[in-house]
């Protein structure tokens, strides 16, 4: 069993560093959106309410684009910056739907969560979303989910199915990362950390999505029994 999934994730690591390798300008594409997201998140600031709304709408619009153009990269295809005015609508409105529904959700509960023992549900309710909508991303632009309850039940049915599969890697991922942030790894050891850092941890996640993006796609409408079928006979 080790083996069969070490080839499945070895093999989704290669196809995520061949495709990248194809659009080797998007490895900066985190990092540049984040910068102008945080820019915008600047100028509008002074404007209340209606910055707020801004940059809900921004945030929708920077996560268009960057699902756009890791659906293409997963689907192996050649993107360039000319395809930003075709990423910003892509996923605008999935997006939108999801958030919003968050925000209902969270206006709801918001009255529940006064005491200690409410924030430790709501720790707990935390928890469970990011477990639930784990895979929410990939469900968006591989499945092609179009609202919040359609990507939720996609998520949590291939989650259902894959959930050792799908979190002893992120699981690893997410070490890294923490490695990384109490600083183990010492990333500010780099020349000039204050671009070389956030550089590098923004190639470094694009590796890690589009990479989970292949895994997606290699788990998903597969059981663990057709899998150990098809290392059995050589496929």
């Amino acid at each position: 069993m080790f083996v069969v999934y070490a080839r499945i994730y070895g093999q989704a690591l290669v196809n995520a560093l061949a495709a990248i390798g194809r659009n080797l300008w998007t490895l900066v594409l985190p990092i540049g959106l984040m910068l102008a997201f945080n820019t915008l998140g600047k100028l509008v600031a002074p404007m209340g309410f209606a910055g707020g709304f801004v940059i809900s709408l921004a945030r929708s619009a920077v996560l268009s684009v960057y699902t756009y153009f890791v659906a293409q990269i997963v689907a192996k295809n050649r993107v360039g910056v000319a395809d930003l005015r075709t990423s910003i609508g892509a996923y605008f409105w999935t997006w939108i739907d999801v958030f919003f529904a968050i925000w209902i959700i969270s206006l709801l509960l918001g009255p529940m969560m006064l005491t200690a023992e409410s924030r430790q549900l709501r720790d707990a309710l935390v928890m469970l979303s990011l477990v639930v909508f784990n895979a929410a991303p990939e469900v968006i632009y591989i499945k092609g989910t179009s609202g919040f309850i359609e990507t939720a039940q996609r998520s949590f049915s291939f989650l259902q199915e894959n959930w050792i599969e799908w979190f002893i890697p992120n699981a690893l991922i997410l070490g890294v990362i923490w490695l990384m942030i109490d600083g183990t790894i010492p990333l500010r050891a780099l020349p000039m950390p204050a671009v070389t850092v956030p550089v590098l941890l923004g190639g470094l996640l694009h590796v890690v999505v589009v990479f989970r993006g292949f895994l997606f796609e290699a788990l998903d409408g597969s059981t663990h029994r057709q899998r150990m079928f098809r290392f059995r006979n050589g496929q």
